[in-house]
């Protein structure tokens, strides 16, 4: 009983974001009382008290933290490219990682996932809430089981979440927007291709796009179309687009496959160069439309920095460190003048 009041005491202290120093914090005394009433049936304590030194530290072998990272959209290429950061973090810093997700955008099967994990007793989950409201309830009940959750690329600010870690979305919208106006000289008929309509890190980078235009009186946003981030969803609109918008000019992506799709479907009509197209993230097929002129730039992300930070900061924190709120890993504009450097980037 006099344990249980200790534990109390403390976890009262610590508040609500303390609940998996709390684990940690019994987890100590349950390994402190097994160790002691090892020593009193075995002549050898000194091994029994090396294995509790490596089960506290969580650096030893079978006793690294469990950390479950949970995907919108494991066949997208830039989520290969976060878990080459989340599995080089884990490596680094001897986390077991556990990589799951939906093969396509499914809130509710990611939020299972996540549920799974609760149960399951993960250390620590990462997620990318793409619907960040939808997110919260999940993201509180983990914290308040002690399991932390770190926000990558996509964030739910109204939960209890520990950080965000990703892409400061509305600036790479105005910075998106601020590369349309450079490239058309200020004068442009825009149609926009964009993910899923309730993911918050897309309509932020449509609220960028719109802030960086709002005083651009020769630039009118003809239409935004969601295509979920599919090839052939993005391919359909760019065709909507354009048959319904004969004047349209540009056109600007929010997700990975948006301009890909569209520069398709120009290429179908026989239209390239006609009509200027900057996307976002730097896939490898979006990388070669630009070096061959189908596509003008596109916006690119920091996804294997943004998948290992992820994983250095979860350690400091479930080792009772204070991390960062938010952390902004950046983006560049890519063309044809800076695709050979732009990795190097500041």
């Amino acid at each position: 009983m006099e344990s249980k009041s200790i534990a109390q005491s403390i976890n009262y202290r610590l508040g609500k974001n303390g609940g998996f120093i709390m684990k940690k914090f019994l987890a100590i005394i349950l390994s402190a009382g097994l160790a002691l009433s090892m020593a009193a049936c075995s002549s050898q304590p000194a091994s029994n008290n090396s294995a509790v030194s490596s089960s506290l530290t969580g650096g030893g072998d079978g006793d690294a933290y469990k950390v479950s990272f949970i995907c919108p959209n494991t066949s997208l290429s830039y989520w290969s490219d976060v878990r080459e950061g989340l599995e080089q973090g884990a490596q680094e810093f001897g986390v077991e990682l556990d990589f799951v997700g939906p093969s396509k955008i499914d809130t509710q099967q990611q939020i299972q996932m996540m549920e799974a994990a609760i149960a399951n007793q993960a250390d620590g989950i990462i997620v990318a809430a793409l619907d960040g409201n939808a997110f919260a309830p999940v993201i509180d009940r983990a914290v308040d089981e002690g399991i932390p959750v770190i926000c990558l690329d996509a964030d739910s600010p109204n939960s209890k979440r520990s950080s965000f870690i990703g892409t400061e979305n509305t600036e790479a919208g105005r910075v998106l927007g601020q590369s349309l106006i450079e490239a058309m000289n200020g004068e442009a008929k825009v149609g926009i291709i964009t993910g899923a309509l309730d993911s918050e890190n897309v309509n932020q980078r449509i609220d960028g796009i719109e802030e960086a235009v709002a005083g651009e009186d020769s630039i009118e946003i003809l239409a935004v179309e969601s295509a979920n981030t599919d090839l052939g969803q993005a391919t359909q609109k760019a065709q909507a687009m354009m048959q319904a918008y004969p004047e349209m000019n540009a056109m600007l992506g929010t997700t990975s496959n948006d301009m890909i799709g569209a520069a398709q479907a120009i290429a179908e009509q026989g239209r390239t160069g006609e009509i200027l197209l900057i996307g976002f993230d730097d896939l490898d097929q979006t990388l070669e439309m630009i070096r061959n002129g189908e596509i003008y730039g596109t916006i690119a992300q920091r996804p294997v920095n943004g998948g290992y930070l992820s994983v250095q900061y979860m350690v400091e924190l479930l080792n009772g460190e204070t991390i960062p709120e938010r952390v902004d890993t950046g983006c560049v504009l890519v063309t044809k003048d800076n695709i050979d450097t732009y990795k190097t980037e500041g």
